[in-house]
Formats: C-alpha cells, structure tokens, sequence
C-alpha cells in the first residue's frame, strides 16, 4: 500500500538569531568625529558645535586645520572642565542592559543574540554621545549608534551603518534647569529614552531593513549633530518609525552620515526640487 501523500506544506525555517556585539571602544578620531571635538576622559562622550570656523569645512576639511582644531578643542574643554562628572554616561552598559531586555521582547524574540565576544559574522555596534552646542550656552544631545554589518556580494570591506537619536528641544547645559544640575540628571534621563528609542531603531532595521529608494530625496535643513550652526542638505526617506520621521544622510565621510529619528518639527523637511 503505497503511503497517502501528505497536503500540508512545511513552514520555512526561521532564519537564525543574528550575533550582535557592542563594543565599548568608543568613536573612531580619524573617521568618526571632525575637527576640534572636545572628548570626555574615561566616556564615550564628545562635545561639539563649539568650533570655529565654516561647518564645510570642519566636517570636511584636513589641509591647514591643525592648528584651528587644536584652538577648537581647547574652546570645548573650557566649557564641559567643571561639569565632567555631571556629564558621564556608561552608554555601552546601559546599551547592553536595554538590549537584553528588547530581546527578550515579543517582535525580536529570536532575533538576535548578545554575543560577548565579537564575531566576523556578527552586527558590531558601537554607541556614543554627541554634545552638539547650538549658540553659545545651549546643547542637544544625540545618541550614535556606530554598527558594521558583514561586506556586500562582492567586496570585502564591511559596511557601516550609523543610527541617530535625538529628542526634545537645545537646553542650557550649566546653571538652573540644565541638563547638568543635580548631578546631569535631566540628561540621563534624556540619553536612557534616547538610547532606547535608537536601539530599537536599529535592531528593526537590521531585522527587516527599511526601503531605500534612491529616488526619494528631500531637502532637510536645521542643526545636525556635530554642527553648530543650521545646515541645508540632501537626504533620503526611509518613512516613518513609530512617531518619528526617518531620514538617512548618505556618504561615508560625513560624521553624521546615517539613519536620524526626527521628532516632528525638528528640522525642516521639504520635496526635493532639481534644480534647471
């Protein structure tokens, strides 16, 4: 007797749990950061915005700016020397503890593994602070997550993919109502809600990446991290995530190059017009 054959049809096997690693090294100098940042010892905290000088070329610029990033940096000491302790943030261990308590979250159970070693075949993810000034005595605070994934069919050379959160109005950084006063705690309320909001972010993307259409460019222009003064520049939509807006700003060798969480308003998003 031959055996009767079956109808029902075999579920596809779930993907395996992709290895996540966060590395606590912090950013990258050379490639990460622009000239004159002031870094806070023993953090993964910079501070900029403070420097002189054109945006263009503090982003862009290595001939003859030496001299000027040393000046910059020395700008940004003075502001953050007396609030060193207010401003430190372990943001690799709070990113370990969230992200364990994510994963263990319905939409990525099974997802993803925390690995405590890295791994050629993991998502390294860096995280770090980015105290960006807007004028002479306000900050906002912008969570990165710096993560490389395994290279393209093709190429050998791992690709990068940062991820910015930054949430709520520039607030004074010293004296009453700052972010600083009693011991920072406005701003490590702020950074835990944005670190949060960024991991999440990522782990989504990284899961099941959001379109990229490169057709759908728009003009953005407003205060990005690492830049003081509001800039104008090309973007793309990835659409939405949760409330916020998500825009990616392509080229690897801008600093905040990448995937931004916008809150409503933050900047000023218009259609792309090609200029005649």
């Amino acid at each position: 007797m031959r055996a009767q054959a079956s109808d029902t049809v075999a579920s596809p096997a779930a993907p395996p749990p992709l290895g996540l690693f966060i590395d606590g090294k912090g950013p990258n100098g050379m490639s990460d950061l622009p000239m004159g940042v002031k870094r806070i010892p023993d953090s993964n905290i910079v501070v900029s915005g403070h420097q002189k000088g054109g945006a263009l070329g503090l982003l862009f610029g290595v001939v003859g700016m030496a001299i000027q990033s040393s000046a910059n940096t020395d700008a940004g000491g003075k502001r953050t020397n007396d609030i060193q302790d207010a401003l430190r943030f372990d943001v690799t261990g709070r990113a370990r503890e969230l992200t364990t308590s994510i994963l263990a979250e319905k939409p990525f159970e099974g997802a993803y593994t925390l690995l405590t070693e890295e791994s050629p075949t993991a998502v390294s993810m860096v995280p770090y602070i980015v105290l960006t000034f807007v004028n002479e005595t306000d900050v906002r605070p912008y969570i990165v997550l710096k993560t490389k994934l395994e290279p393209e069919a093709g190429s050998k050379k791992p690709r990068t993919i940062k991820y910015f959160c930054c949430e709520g109005p520039a607030m004074p950084l010293t004296g009453a109502g700052s972010l600083t006063e009693n011991n920072g705690e406005k701003l490590k309320a702020l950074l835990n809600t944005e670190l949060d909001t960024a991991l999440r972010l990522m782990l989504t993307d990284r899961r099941q990446p959001f379109a990229r259409d490169d057709e759908a460019r728009l003009d953005i222009k407003g205060s990005l991290p690492f830049v003081g003064k509001p800039l104008k520049w090309r973007g793309w939509d990835l659409g939405n995530f949760k409330d916020y807006r998500l825009l990616e700003f392509r080229g690897g060798i801008m600093v905040f190059g990448g995937v931004h969480a916008v809150e409503p308003g933050a900047l000023e998003i218009t259609p792309y017009v090609k200029k005649k």
